[in-house]
């Protein structure tokens, strides 16, 4: 028999916290990184749930914006050498043709940071009602995942801003440093 005091004190035992809720689609989200850099993103996931879409700021020692696409299973493997090669990334905006750019790779997380192809596709997708990303999975087939467009543009016009970026403009380049 369970004493009494014992079936008190598992009821008095508080629930345990609910998880955070996920963020709203492109709901604009800052975090502060282990080294004190700050990042702000914007994200959505795919129709099916098999990826995710983000457009990303890091503010470390240099603002990087980068376009994001992270997936469920390998996208690709490294070489001998630990190297990933880049390979083409297709961005389809609604019914239009794909707009194809090589993009980095490490394992599951597709990426670019080329100012003058984030700029292109971000002023495209705040335009988007669906956006499909087109490339191949490590085993060489081919992975689709199709995401719905930001509501507006203001999601992604708070994410270039956090690195100096303006929606539709190339950032001019960063002043060398000198040694």
């Amino acid at each position: 028999m369970i004493p009494i005091f014992l079936l008190l004190a598992q009821a008095a035992t508080p629930a345990p916290a609910a998880p955070a809720p996920a963020a709203a689609p492109w709901e604009p989200r800052e975090r502060t990184n282990a080294d004190g850099s700050v990042s702000t993103s914007a994200a959505v996931i795919a129709r099916d749930g098999s990826s995710r879409l983000t457009v990303k700021c890091d503010k470390g020692a240099e603002p990087v914006v980068s376009v994001q696409f992270v997936a469920k299973q390998a996208l690709a493997e490294p070489a001998e050498d630990g190297s990933y090669a880049p390979k083409s990334v297709g961005l389809r905006f609604d019914t239009g043709p794909a707009i194809a750019y090589d993009w980095q790779f490490r394992g599951r997380v597709a990426y670019t940071a080329d100012a003058a192809a984030v700029t292109a596709l971000t002023g495209f997708l705040v335009k988007a009602k669906a956006v499909q990303v087109e490339t191949t999975t490590a085993a060489k087939f081919a992975f689709l995942a199709t995401f719905d467009g930001p509501p507006s543009d203001a999601s992604i016009r708070k994410v270039l801003s956090a690195c100096g970026y303006a929606l539709g403009e190339v950032p001019p380049p960063l002043p060398v440093k000198k040694k």
